[in-house]
């Protein structure tokens, strides 16, 4: 039973790398059924117990097609490579498999799991690589275990599976030790960044374009883009002023239109930072999450930020980026200062002008919208209201009713008055641009909900947002013409349960103290536990002597009673015999010692007790005679081989049943 349970072991390990690929999330999902199709078909070949090795060959000929044709339809390499192993190793679990072929496997596993490991840092990967350890040790000691068992007569003793849990769990606390003590080392590399992988589309999150035009529906996306820590003593719960500056995350402003396209100009200057300090600065931790843009989202009225150049730079659109792409979660400090919310700029050139009320014919209808819905001739502010307050009528939704119409502007003016907040900012800002305004749009975040397990807001790509930025007298003004109901306050949670909430926080500390435990954490740790022993002082007093006496006595009788069979007198019969005591302790309720009793004897009527080992038992009885009776040379390198043949994996109850 266990032999055929056991080649099971050759699947586990490819079903754990397969989980932990799936949970990394940089997969397409029909990239995903290719790699589980191959193990999906091993297990049923598996459970019908078929025997295709007369087929191999056309086994082998349909995995080399299937990489030719995954070659020939423009997949990068590294990709290929995933779908092939899986299929190669699909082919080897449908073949008979000898040990060479099931090491083969392990080693497969162990590569797919390998690339996997490289792309993602997440707390549930953790349980993936205990999972999977726990399988590649099954499928090894399973391994181990059937050559050794196929020499053993008699009945076979089951593997030791139950130590499987304890290897494993003492490898995660030599890991844990090594990693705090070693140095970080990290390759940085994240196949989802480079290589296309990513399920990006079609979902919310921040984007450096804005396009009206872009087809389905809106996907939720629960993805972190940032998390940000007050600091310490600080709780926006109990001083709501705290978020001043925090409603609206700026990404990237989108100045320039081409029909329904808004894209980031060349002539927007850079991000204005407030260089002066006062009272009213606050300052938090932004923990930023990798991005394929890699924008940094930002309060307003910025002050500092540390670190600041050469890692982070100026990029188009007033945005703040990293100079290169990163693979890991990163924080910045932040300050900022909600007095100085909005963005200034000395004047607008008659160039930038020119670009900020340029409107095309596509955007016909955002005139006319502009006109009906705040007529006749109203000052900036008051215009910017009406619109506002009107567009907020509108109905919000992700489901995108207007995308696939031949101008999903008009139709969402004119019809459906129903939109996503990319359809409300863009129509907000051209319809401003109609009246003569300069205007344009915004992209960012809402600021997330409160998760007071890890003391946090939580921002998610579910909070990407745009809204609008006009301009009157000498300033430029925020206006959001998406409806509030779209998104509830900063401290309502957002619908996240007490569970999510907890395991946002589980994450959150995960990411800050293992995936960012650094070389400075190293110091400080070590710096504090010198500091420790420093200051601590002895202060521990000897015990009394009648304590020390009692405590010695104690281990000495202990020490006496481990060793009393080196100093007791030897029974008489069989246990004179000192190599027949593991035998004796094996038997002593099922066949024990009766008065009269030789070795032999009693060796004897246990063959007749257990006939399979019969053999061994009468050569230890003629081994144990020698050894009595013999001439003066010694035998006991052979009685001891004998009685290890003879009373290894006695199984008592088996003798009991006979």
């Amino acid at each position: 039973m266990a032999v055929r349970w056991g080649r099971w072991s050759d699947h586990l390990p490819l079903w754990m790398a397969l989980g932990a690929t799936v949970s990394s999330g940089i997969y397409e999902p029909g990239e995903l059924v290719v790699m589980a199709l191959p193990l999906v078909a091993a297990a049923g070949v598996e459970v019908r117990r078929w025997d295709l090795s007369r087929h191999h060959r056309w086994l082998e000929i349909g995995a080399l097609a299937f990489f030719l044709g995954d070659l020939a339809r423009g997949r990068g390499p590294f990709t290929v490579a995933i779908h092939t192993l899986f299929v190669l190793a699909g082919v080897r679990l449908v073949l008979p498999r000898e040990l060479s072929h099931r090491r083969q496997l392990l080693l497969m596993g162990f590569l797919l799991f390998l690339t996997t490991a490289i792309g993602t840092t997440d707390l549930t990967f953790l349980v993936w690589t205990l999972a999977w350890s726990c399988a590649a040790t099954l499928a090894l000691l399973q391994q181990s275990w059937e050559p050794s068992a196929a020499l053993c007569r008699g009945t076979l003793a089951r593997p030791p599976y139950a130590q499987v849990p304890g290897w494993v769990g003492a490898a995660l606390v030599f890991g844990a030790g090594f990693f705090i003590l070693m140095p970080r080392l990290s390759m940085g590399l994240r196949p989802g960044l480079f290589l296309g992988t990513s399920r990006s589309f079609g979902q919310a999150g921040l984007g450096d374009r804005l396009d009206l035009s872009g087809g389905g529906p809106i996907e939720p996306n629960p993805e972190v883009a940032v998390r940000i820590a007050p600091p310490a003593g600080i709780d926006p719960t109990r001083d709501p002023q705290w978020t001043g500056g925090l409603e609206l995350l700026r990404g990237i402003t989108l100045e320039s239109v081409h029909g329904l396209r808004w894209e980031p100009a060349e002539l927007t200057p850079p991000l204005a930072i407030v260089s002066i300090q006062n009272s009213g600065s606050r300052a938090a931790e932004f923990l930023y999450t990798p991005s394929l843009q890699g924008i940094l989202v930002l309060p307003a009225g910025l002050v500092r930020m540390e670190p600041s150049d050469p890692v982070i730079v100026p990029g188009s659109g007033a945005s703040r980026r990293w100079r290169f792409l990163r693979a890991r979660t990163v924080p910045v400090t932040i300050t900022w200062n909600p007095r100085h919310s909005e963005p200034s700029e000395a004047r607008l050139s008659p160039r930038r002008l020119d670009q900020l009320t340029r409107l095309e014919p596509e955007h016909e209808a955002a005139r006319r919208a502009s006109f009906r819905l705040a007529p006749g001739i109203l000052p900036t502010p008051q215009l910017a209201s009406v619109l506002e307050t009107s567009l907020r009528g509108f109905a919000y939704t992700l489901d995108n009713p207007s995308g696939q119409a031949p101008n999903p502007l008009e139709d969402f003016l004119e019809r459906t008055k129903a939109g996503h907040c990319e359809y409300f900012a863009s129509s907000m800002a051209l319809m401003l641009r109609a009246r003569g305004v300069p205007a344009r749009v915004v992209n960012g975040y809402r600021l997330g909900p409160w998760i007071p397990e890890g003391g946090y807001f939580r921002v998610s790509q579910n909070e990407a947002h745009s809204w609008v930025e006009y301009w009157h007298e000498g300033r430029w003004w925020t206006s959001d013409p998406t409806p509030q109901g779209s998104a509830g306050s900063a401290s309502d949670g957002r619908g996240l349960r007490a569970y999510e909430r907890w395991l946002d926080a589980v994450r959150y500390r995960w990411d800050r103290y293992v995936v960012r435990f650094s070389d400075q954490d190293q110091q400080t740790g070590f710096s504090w536990i010198q500091d420790q022993l420093q200051d601590w002082e002895w202060r521990w007093k000897a015990p009394p002597k009648a304590a020390g006496w009692t405590l010695g006595l104690a281990v000495l009788a202990w020490m006496l009673w481990r060793n009393r069979d080196h100093w007791r007198p030897a029974p008489e019969g069989p246990g004179r015999i000192r190599a027949l005591r593991p035998l004796l302790a094996c038997t002593r309720r099922t066949a024990p010692v009766e008065p009269g009793d030789t070795a032999r004897t009693w060796l004897l009527r246990l063959a007749s007790l257990r006939p399979e080992r019969r053999e061994n038992l009468q050569r230890l009885a003629d081994t144990v005679d020698t050894e009595a009776y013999g001439p003066g040379s010694s035998t006991a390198p052979a009685l001891a081989k004998a009685e290890a043949a003879a009373w290894r994996g006695w199984k008592p109850e088996v003798a009991t049943s006979r």
